[in-house]
């Protein structure tokens, strides 16, 4: 017997335009209720993430059946600030600026979401508005479900509920490890260092140093950190005059974290035991 095919609709703020991971339709926000678009494209990335390990295959199989998948081109916002929860979208392919505006309009850029990463999930659980704004950085492919859909998937696998704590777990340490960086520094120079330190916790380790992929612009950089795009092009200058980082095209070396730790006043112990100490 064939599963039964399950309608949706998705909230205001998906307008614009996507293909669909089913027949390639191209269709426009929010009629997304067609039957056709719950046809199964295995070229589509199999959902990844937090949210789903340990799922069992029939919730994996439920899933499948109550969400929908979607394409998006770069540009195209997905979550705006202030908007109600009405979907929870997971990313399953592409890259996705997330970032928020100050009172007075300016723009922090939190992070970049990519494959794996759960857009909406705060304001999904809380039923408050968005806090964040999401805006494709690179065309992506996504999967979304209804509010309520999510609620009732929750209640339903009790694992998932696990890994949503987890995962909201993690974002509360990402905003302290952010907060602090702004509450005990002070000056432009030290919030770069703070900065690039955190990236090194996902960089590369080389025997020449921690090699960082470095794909924002200085003023995405800027925005980051809160300061100008001047301030950061000033700020690399100094650190590279400096030997705390070398460029090679996108990509930054940090040959030593200790003395970067320094540079920003602040004490650190190098994750890698083979990471030279500051002087």
């Amino acid at each position: 017997m064939a599963p039964p095919q399950i309608a949706h609709r998705e909230p205001d703020y998906l307008k614009g335009k996507a293909h669909n991971g089913g027949k390639r339709i191209l269709v426009e926000f929010p009629a997304l209720s067609s039957p056709e678009l719950k046809q199964v494209d295995h070229r589509w990335p199999s959902p990844t993430g937090e949210f789903f390990r340990g799922l069992s295959v029939n919730a994996r199989i439920d899933f499948g059946l109550l969400s929908t998948n979607f394409r998006c081109r770069s540009s195209r916002v997905l979550i705006n600030e202030q908007e109600k929860p009405l979907s929870i979208l997971f990313l399953l392919e592409g890259q996705v600026d997330i970032s928020m505006n100050s009172f007075d309009g300016r723009r922090f850029l939190l992070g970049v979401a990519s494959a794996g990463d759960i857009l909406g999930l705060t304001s999904a659980i809380s039923g408050n508005a968005s806090e964040i704004k999401a805006e494709a950085r690179y065309p992506c492919k996504i999967a979304s479900m209804r509010r309520r859909d999510f609620l009732d998937f929750l209640l339903r696998y009790p694992s998932a509920c696990h890994n949503v704590v987890r995962e909201l777990s993690l974002h509360h340490t990402q905003a302290c490890v952010r907060l602090r960086t702004f509450g005990i520094t002070s000056t432009v120079h030290a919030r770069l260092a703070c900065l690039l330190l955190e990236w090194c916790n996902t960089g590369q380790q080389t025997e020449n140093g921690t090699q960082i992929r470095l794909a924002f612009t200085h003023d995405e950089i800027g925005e980051c950190i809160g300061t100008s795009r001047e301030s950061v092009t000033r700020t690399f200058r100094d650190l590279k005059n400096q030997c705390l980082v070398r460029q090679r095209g996108s990509t930054l070396i940090v040959p030593s974290r200790g003395a970067l730790a320094n540079y920003a006043g602040i004490d650190s112990k190098p994750d890698d035991p083979n990471e030279p100490a500051a002087a």
